[in-house]
């Protein structure tokens, strides 16, 4: 069996979802932080961290490790430097005869898979935007579960500014988040959208000062870490299919999520913690 994290073998020894795990991040950094929270920090500050095709392989990677890493709890995504994302590197996309080539579609499609990869963990995500975020860093932002905003960061789509559209989730996952109207506004005049804006439209969960960004957000995500692991992952599940299907087949899935739950060891400890009036002590089973 491999010792590898990363990898998951099935019974004819084979990978499963199998995800290439460089030997060295070269576009990112991984850290486990506070003992249950993981800190992936975006590098390429230089290109204000635009991601290109080693990036999405690289963070991939990371989620796939956070997966079956059972220590940790919570995974943070920042940048460094003075932005958060500003999206795909355009000058590093593959064109031919100024039109996309089959390895640009194929990177298109690690795009929405990596963004897939956020959205879908059974582990909490936070976005923790430290500047500008914007094109396709709006897109991972709105993948993860919250995003938690320094009061000088920005949120814009500037796609219509080389006439194409964010097509990656930008208008399926926020046309609920902040409305058709406000999407609208985002996506067709390409004007930023401040921090307290950003929060006051439901974009954002939380804003801070820059010089107290990581503390706040350590803080909510030390909330996360306390909560049972089991439950948080389910409710992230519950929540993401409710969105998109009608309201008794939500209660349906809202009763089988509830159902697998009530077996759970957590369950139980959760129920024999509040009766003797202590802490839980979870173990995600």
């Amino acid at each position: 069996m491999s010792e590898d994290p990363t990898v998951r073998l099935g019974s004819d020894g084979r990978p499963i979802g199998f995800i290439d795990h460089p030997k060295e991040y070269r576009t990112i950094s991984y850290e486990v932080i506070e003992g249950a929270i993981g800190l992936l920090t975006l590098n390429r500050p230089e290109k204000l961290n635009a991601f290109d095709e080693r990036m999405i392989r690289e963070i991939r990677s990371v989620i796939w490790k956070v997966n079956f890493d059972e220590s940790v709890r919570v995974l943070v995504i920042t940048g460094a430097g003075r932005g958060f994302c500003s999206g795909r590197d355009i000058l590093g996309l593959d064109y031919e005869n100024n039109l996309p080539s089959p390895q640009y579609r194929a990177y298109v499609r690690a795009n929405h898979e990596m963004l897939d990869d956020i959205e879908n963990m059974e582990k909490p995500v936070i976005s923790m935007v430290n500047g500008i975020c914007a094109g396709g860093g709006v897109e991972i932002a709105i993948a993860s579960d919250f995003r938690i905003a320094s009061a000088s960061a920005s949120f814009v789509l500037t796609e219509n500014n080389i006439g194409v559209i964010p097509a990656s989730g930008a208008a399926s996952r926020m046309i609920q988040m902040i409305g058709i109207g406000r999407l609208k506004e985002m996506m067709m005049t390409t004007l930023p959208v401040d921090a307290l804006t950003a929060e006051r439209w439901g974009l954002a969960n939380r804003v801070f000062a820059p010089e107290k960004l990581l503390e706040g957000t350590l803080d909510f995500g030390r909330i996360l870490v306390d909560r049972a692991p089991l439950a948080l992952g389910m409710a992230k599940h519950v929540i993401n299919t409710c969105q998109n299907t009608d309201t008794e087949t939500g209660r349906l899935i809202e009763r089988l999520g509830q159902s697998v739950l009530i077996q759970s060891e957590d369950s139980r400890e959760g129920n024999a913690a509040f009766r003797e009036k202590r802490k839980p002590r979870w173990k995600g089973r």
